[in-house]
């Protein structure tokens, strides 16, 4: 859990040392004993500190150990030794999670993102299902993310967000903090149904004043977006009439949106009002004209038609933009295979087998063509 983030963090690492005490070193309680057999973290400011103040460089004090090992753990959560380091952070201070959510809170106010990372993803490590540490190390994956203009840390940051957020709406399910910043990682991800789910349930269960007028806002912005979605899944679903229904009307605000036209097109062909769905789908082509899943649709349906010279034209024109499509390459195969064109049925068939290998419909094509070539 919580380990994708790492290796965006992984440079820290070198920021750290680690020391090993005498077997004879003087404890000054018996329960810090465990420190005699494992290496010990120390941040090189630590160790650097003594020096600068003319201090023994040997006199490491409990409470830097106790701070490298926080550090150590926050940066890799698989580290070997993290077992004994917690028996010690808790022999250390029975209250060290206290202290780690101080000092986390207290990096992120003076804008040190990472350190506050580092700090919570410890104290989560420590205590898994601790609500303050996994509610503060999802605000500051996403600030972090937010921030970032590398897309790969963005994307990996964001995802940390979220699972830690939903980790909170399982276990503490009337926390609607989690809720409420959740709705807007689901809207940023175009789960638009879902983001309105999780913010209806942040104000069934109350948020301040502020807040709440910002959800209803947002709500009232995504009710398109939804009943796009709504429209679009009942499609995909094969519930064709549904999902007209809930699409059509949206083409009085729309009417130039090809994702929309296409799904409406896709469910006439559906419903098998063939005619229909070729007129939204040759809208599209007027929007953008390279559009290839549109391509490979009008061919699919002259097809369903039996008017093969016009499937062809379409299947053709598909794979002028993306040449190697093993769909478009069986789909027009079949409709060479209709129109008695045997030997270019063949060629493209075996292009696309080449390129997908599994698909079953491109392997029955070949038999029947091997079954008609044998009829001639």
């Amino acid at each position: 859990m919580f380990k994708i983030i790492e290796k965006h963090i992984a440079d820290r690492l070198e920021r750290i040392m680690f020391i090993e005490l005498k077997k004879d070193a003087y404890m000054i309680d018996s329960k810090f004993a465990i420190l005699k057999s494992v290496p010990i973290p120390i941040h090189i400011n630590e160790l650097a500190k003594p020096i600068k103040e003319g201090k023994d460089a040997n006199n490491i004090s409990l409470a830097s150990m106790a701070r490298g090992m926080l550090r150590l753990i926050g940066l890799d959560s698989e580290f070997k030794y993290i077992k004994e380091y917690k028996t010690f952070l808790y022999a250390f201070d029975a209250k060290i999670v206290d202290y780690i959510s101080y000092e986390g809170l207290k990096f992120a106010e003076e804008g040190e993102l990472v350190d506050a990372l580092i700090y919570f993803k410890a104290l989560i490590t420590l205590e898994e299902d601790n609500i303050n540490g996994l509610y503060n190390y999802a605000r500051i994956c996403q600030d972090i993310g937010f921030k970032s203009e590398e897309e790969e840390k963005k994307k990996d940051f964001k995802r940390e967000a979220v699972e830690a957020l939903e980790i909170i709406t399982e276990k503490y399910s009337s926390f609607s903090l989690a809720y409420y910043h959740l709705g807007f990682h689901y809207a940023n991800q175009k789960l638009f149904k879902k983001a309105q789910l999780t913010w209806e349930k942040c104000l069934s269960l109350g948020i301040d004043e502020e807040k709440n007028g910002e959800i209803l806002y947002q709500i009232e912005e995504l009710t398109d977006q939804i009943q796009y979605e709504e429209g679009y899944t009942f499609i995909l679903n094969n519930q064709p009439n549904l999902g007209i229904e809930k699409l059509v009307p949206l083409l009085e605000k729309y009417s130039n949106w090809w994702n929309l036209l296409f799904f409406i097109g896709l469910g006439y062909r559906q419903s098998g009002n063939v005619q229909e769905a070729i007129n939204y789908l040759k809208k599209i082509l007027t929007i953008k004209p390279t559009q290839v899943d549109t391509l490979n649709e009008l061919g699919l349906c002259y097809a369903g038609m039996h008017d093969f010279k016009n499937a062809e034209k379409y299947f053709v024109k598909g794979l002028q933009f993306q040449e190697n499509d093993a769909e478009i390459l069986s789909n027009l195969g079949m409709t060479y295979m209709e129109s008695g064109k045997f030997d270019l049925a063949r060629e493209v068939l075996e292009k696309s087998i080449k390129i997908n290998a599994e698909d079953e419909i491109t392997n029955q094509c070949l038999k029947k063509l091997n079954l008609m070539e044998c009829k001639k």
